[in-house]
């Protein structure tokens, strides 16, 4: 089979389809007795504000730290990522929520704010903008609490910006390594939304998030759970606009459940009608 969006060798080999992920689409390529995974970026990653070469540095870093599958080939513009196969699953929910897994993933992410980094900032306040600017028509009541979450983000005391992937979830995540996957929202930021997103993307609970918090500070890491809290209406909202802008670029059934979830999450209420 011949894939046009690849070098060879890569471009001869047999393509299995993995999935269709929220944004990407996955590959397995065969080749000559080997397995390798191909990751196809999204078609213009820009309007979901990913920044390819960005992705690039932190996947050089990742890499170097044994902490990412070996990069066999990366495209100039980013999109086409082709990675050395890894046999191990990604992790379970129930796994990802354990005591045991809270306690990798507290050392975990200790671990990735302490690399030496030069990415740009996530400003959290100027990212939530972004997507209010960029989308067409929201609830009156969803813009006023976003401004609430400016003006919360903005009072907060700074702190030392460290390097966070932004999108630790169990998919991400693979064997007892574990591999830490998918960096394209990578950034340099603030430690509590990088642990606050792994609250969500657990569902966990007060004694979790304690949890997490705890194992995180054991393994060296800065930050309080009084920050984190703050940051988890900060983590719904970013989810919920993402997942409107999701929505007039590629419609799907699985963006819209999200959708009305987190609705009811921020809001307290479900929205009848998709956006126009």
């Amino acid at each position: 089979m011949i894939t046009p969006a690849l070098p060879a060798p890569y471009d001869q080999a047999d393509v299995t389809l993995l999935g269709q992920g929220l944004t990407n689409s996955a590959y397995r390529l065969q080749l000559q007795g080997k397995r390798y995974f191909w990751r196809q970026g999204i078609a213009q990653p820009e309007t979901l504000f990913i920044d390819r070469q960005q992705e690039r540095q932190a996947l050089s870093i990742a890499e170097a730290a044994g902490l990412h599958p070996q990069i066999h080939y990366h495209s100039a513009d980013g999109q086409q990522l082709v990675l050395a196969w890894c046999d191990e699953p990604s992790w379970s929910p129930a796994c990802f929520s354990s005591s045991a897994g809270i306690s990798l993933l507290g050392q975990l992410v200790s671990r990735v704010h302490a690399f030496p980094a030069r990415l740009k900032v996530l400003d959290l306040s100027d990212y939530l903008q972004r997507f209010i600017n960029s989308l067409p028509s929201l609830p009156a009541d969803l813009c006023r609490h976003v401004c609430r979450l400016q003006m919360m983000l903005k009072a907060l005391p700074a702190r030392p910006l460290v390097l966070c992937h932004n999108d630790i979830n169990p998919a991400n995540l693979l064997g007892t390594k574990p591999w830490l996957i998918d960096w394209e929202y990578a950034a340099m930021g603030d430690a509590a939304f990088e642990l606050a997103v792994i609250c969500r993307a657990g569902q966990f609970n007060d004694s979790q998030r304690h949890q997490l918090v705890a194992a995180y500070q054991s393994a060296g890491g800065d930050c309080d759970a009084a920050r984190v809290m703050q940051m988890l209406p900060v983590v719904d909202m970013v989810s919920l606009l993402w997942c409107e802008k999701m929505l007039l670029l590629r419609p799907d059934a699985r963006y819209e459940t999200l959708r009305q979830e987190l609705y009811l999450s921020v809001l307290g209420s479900q929205v009848s009608d998709s956006p126009a």
